[in-house]
This record gives C-alpha cells, structure tokens and sequence, in this order.
C-alpha cells in the first residue's frame, strides 16, 4: 500500500517534528510512504498512491479528506490537533502508536461528506456563535481547550440571538438562534459533543439550534455537551435532514473548526458515502 503522510506544522499547540520520525519506526519496512507538508500538497499529483493520511487537527483532515474523496482514495487520521472532533468521534486514538495501528490494522468504511456553498467539509459546520470563536480563535492563534475557554468567555457576552430561517429537505421554518451547527459527525472537539443521534453513514445531517444560555444555565449546558445523550429542550432543537437552505444565518461561518466567510443563502447538499475511510476495528 503506497500511502501519503500529510502533516501539517500549524496543526495543535505546537507541531513535533519529530512525529515523522516516530510514525516512520511504526510502519512496515515492506510499506512504500512519503510525507509532505500540507502547504506542498496543492502541487503534488497523489494519483499513485492508494491512502492519503492526515497527521493534525479537523481543518488538516478537512484538506486531506476532501483530496482523497476527489480522487477515490482512502483517508486516514492520526490526531494531533487541538479538538481532533472527526477523530474522536470515529474512535481514532490520539496516541501516535494506536492511531498508527488502526492505519495498518483498520477498517474501511464509506462516510457522509457535504458542502456548504460547494465549500467542503466531513464534520461539523456552523454559524452564529460557535462561528463568531472560531473566527476570534484563529485571529489571536491560541491553541488547546484553555484558548478555546478564554475565547468563549470573551464573545459570548456581546452576541445575541438572532433569526434563522431554514429550508429542511423543502419544509420551511424560522426560528430564532444563538449558535448553528451542521453536524454530519458528532463532535465540535474536545469531547465537546453537540449532536450524538449524528450517524456518519446515514445520509443525514443533524442540525443543532441553540438559544442563548442564561450565565446560570452554562454549567447545566457544559454537562449536556459532555453527555453524549443530546435531545431537545430549552436550549437545543434538533432536525435531520440532507439537503439545507438558510437564510440570515450571517456571514461568519466555520467548517471543520476553520473560520470562513459565506456570504448571502446557504445551500447545504450531504453526499452518502462518499469518502473512504480508515478506523479502528
């Protein structure tokens, strides 16, 4: 199996050079690899390879991913970011020696994978407030859950809720939001779950709309977000769907945790197993 490492040096608090050296000791000597900085990849032709491997966070899986399903090929993840959301929730551990061993040992399944805009992505993406962080996150380059608390804390005083209206596979509501995500996996990262019906393999979409939180709910919030048992209540309604338009959802957006702007309606279209991928048996 001829496989591509792409690891990425932004990826995490900081990124260890010395990975590749400890991935390289892991593999079979019989095994033919190549690593590359993901910033070398636009150039690379990958057609000879069978897998293509990201080594970093969700915005690395996100580039790697949307390459392999481009050009048939396998995905396969070794986290080293800062939430690693598709990783945990695809049971991929984050120490290098397991998560190594799932790439030799693994399975393949076909997963879900979608656009917003004809902008990609395999996890989960949203707007509003978890959008407004992600845009915060990446301006001031603070890495880990600590950086990702602080931002939180500071942007949540200042937004309030707003209007959404969304079209759900052509039935139409409009509903108030504080935060949007559009979850084809479970997780924002960190074990932070935000939608654990969410099946990668179900052709669905979970869309999660929250209302702003009272500052006496946040504790009862955080528990529900470590739960794994997401559901509606004051906070939280849940749909499911495939195909998506909203409107007044804003500009800000993220995808896969990488700030971006989407300006006017969105379209959001899912494509049922389209991507290849290796997990743990």
């Amino acid at each position: 199996m001829n496989t591509l490492f792409v690891y990425n040096k932004k990826a995490g608090k900081k990124f260890e050079p010395s990975i590749v050296n400890v991935i390289t000791e892991l593999l079979p000597e019989s095994m033919e690899f190549s690593f590359i900085d993901i910033r070398e990849l636009e150039t690379l032709d990958v057609s000879s390879f069978e897998s293509l491997v990201a080594i970093g966070g969700d915005g690395t899986v996100n580039t790697v991913a949307k390459l392999a399903m481009e050009y048939d090929k396998t995905l396969g993840i070794i986290p080293k970011g800062s939430g690693d959301g598709l990783a945990r929730f695809l049971g991929i551990s984050r120490d290098v020696h397991l998560a190594v061993d799932s790439l030799l040992q693994g399975k393949v399944i076909s997963i879900d994978t979608a656009t917003v805009d004809d902008v990609f992505f395999v996890n989960v993406a949203g707007a509003g407030f978890e959008a407004e962080v992600a845009h915060k996150f990446g301006a001031e380059g603070i890495r880990g859950l600590k950086g990702y608390a602080k931002t939180i804390l500071g942007s949540f005083k200042g937004r309030n809720e707003r209007e959404v209206t969304l079209t759900l596979d052509g039935k139409k509501t409009t509903l108030p939001f504080f935060s949007l995500s559009i979850a084809n996996g479970a997780q924002w990262g960190n074990n932070f779950e935000i939608a654990s019906a969410a099946d990668i393999q179900d052709g669905l979409l979970d869309i999660a709309i929250m209302r702003k939180p009272k500052w006496y709910q946040i504790l009862g919030l955080i528990s529900f977000l470590r739960s794994k048992k997401q559901e509606n209540n004051a906070l939280f309604t849940y749909y499911k769907a495939s195909e998506i338009d909203l409107k007044r959802s804003g500009k800000l957006w993220h995808i896969d945790g990488e700030p971006l702007i989407l300006k006017n309606k969105k379209h959001v279209i899912l494509y049922p197993k389209s991507l290849k991928t290796l997990v743990p048996k």
